[in-house]
């Protein structure tokens, strides 16, 4: 089945992404067999060679995969220079790629596709393997334990405990934390700062949590 142009890197972008994998497999000194077979041998060696020297557009769905093989930071994307749709576009396909071989889940694909297109502060931060997904937080509800602007990166649990920091929708399409307490009647979510209303629920299910807070990070200025 011939693959679709727009799942394609463009002409632009090839010579940027050609240089990559000839510099990377040679680094591991990977031969294009040796390629071929990590691949699973999706695409033979003939085919890599093509892609190599750029006489055949590279589908996204295998840049990726050679982009894990060789654990390619995704810090070298950011050399690659394209334009405001070209990089929103790379960027869903690299989320995508991320999402649908983190476990091999087809519920944690679903959801984490959904996660992302629902809330507009949620994305995958690539320097994290750890995580599924991270928020951006847009407010310093949980102040001084996170600020505005930290990003957190959060997991789904089979089930939370008290004094969990946990990833719900607070309101509307933007994912916020609280701490979690529970009693026998209610279910507290705690903003951390007095100056944010703090959630009493008297009927409240785990499905409401998105996951549990397992790290952040901090831009330091």
């Amino acid at each position: 089945m011939r693959t679709r142009k727009q799942e394609l890197i463009s002409d632009d972008l090839k010579p940027f992404v050609c240089g990559i994998l000839k510099e990377y497999r040679e680094k591991y000194n990977y031969s294009l067999e040796d390629l071929s077979r990590a691949l699973n041998y999706k695409k033979n060696r003939q085919t890599l060679h093509k892609y190599e020297t750029g006489s055949l557009n590279i589908p996204y769905e295998i840049f990726f995969d050679i982009a894990n093989i060789f654990n390619i930071s995704s810090d070298i994307f950011n050399e690659i220079p394209m334009t405001k749709d070209e990089k929103e576009l790379f960027e869903k396909k690299m989320i995508r790629n991320y999402i649908s071989t983190m476990s091999g889940s087809k519920n944690i694909t679903a959801r984490g596709e959904k996660i992302i297109n629902s809330y507009r502060n949620a994305s995958y931060e690539p320097i994290s393997k750890q995580c599924e997904l991270s928020i951006r937080l847009l407010d310093d509800s949980m102040a001084p334990f996170y600020l505005k602007g930290d990003r957190v990166f959060f997991r789904k649990k089979d089930s939370y405990n008290n004094g969990d920091d946990v990833v719900l929708a607070v309101k509307g399409n933007v994912l916020s934390v609280r701490r979690l307490y529970r009693s026998q009647r209610v279910v507290i979510l705690q903003a951390m700062n007095p100056k944010y209303q703090t959630i009493v629920a008297g009927v409240f299910s785990d499905d409401m949590i998105l996951g549990k807070v397992e790290t952040m990070s901090r831009e330091v200025r």
